[in-house]
């Protein structure tokens, strides 16, 4: 049986004509106002109610991932925001994993490390996202109870020819090793780069490949 990341959830916006607006653009400007906490909320909340709904289904043993950007990392009162909504929806933390940055853990470190901690106790599982974007975080690595590392797409690309691409992760899957971690490796958007994932040994692969995103309703 296969445990691990199944699906992650992915926000898009449209404007008042319907027109589609990308994520980095509206992303933008909530981090710019401070309202990623309050985006992120609503995502929680949003996800936990279709799986306990059953709108999202899973298959078993497998889970969700949920991104938390990191102004929602440094909100103090996240982590009990998030306690109560798993206690008030039923969903089984294990069916949750949330994938944070690797530069705003560094940022964040106490907060990030509490907010693992507790929330790893209950089940739910970790993702460092976007790794070796910033190479910062190997240090503290060790003192994280982290289940997966996801490898920044901009190593994935053309993967089946750069060989620089390849060295970097491969190295990056050492490490993993290492420290027991799974990995994850996002964007992966031709065969040519799914098949040299699989030939080294990636756990999880992401990306249009794959499948592309569909809506939730």
């Amino acid at each position: 049986m296969t445990h691990g990341p199944s699906v992650e959830v992915l926000l898009r916006l449209r404007d008042e004509g319907g027109a589609a607006i990308s994520p980095s653009q509206f992303m933008a400007s909530a981090e710019r106002y401070h309202l990623m906490s309050h985006i992120d909320r609503w995502v929680v909340q949003t996800t936990l109610a279709a799986l306990g709904s059953g709108a999202l289904k899973l298959p078993d043993q497998r889970s969700c991932s949920i991104n938390l950007s990191g102004q929602t990392l440094g909100d103090e009162g996240f982590l009990e925001f998030v306690v109560d909504c798993l206690d008030h929806s039923g969903v089984s933390p294990a069916q949750i994993c949330f994938e944070i940055p690797e530069a705003s853990v560094i940022s964040n470190l106490d907060l990030s490390r509490r907010f693992i901690s507790v929330l790893h106790g209950m089940g739910c599982s970790f993702a460092l996202d976007d790794f070796g974007s910033g190479m910062g975080s190997f240090a503290n690595l060790k003192s994280l109870s982290l289940d997966y590392l996801k490898i920044d797409g901009a190593f994935t690309r053309d993967l089946g020819t750069d060989m620089v691409h390849q060295a970097m992760v491969g190295a990056i899957m050492e490490l993993a090793r290492t420290l027991h971690f799974k990995v994850v490796a996002e964007q992966i958007e031709d065969q040519s780069a799914f098949d040299a994932l699989r030939q080294m040994g990636v756990d999880f692969a992401q990306g249009f490949v794959i499948e592309r995103p569909q809506p939730l309703n």
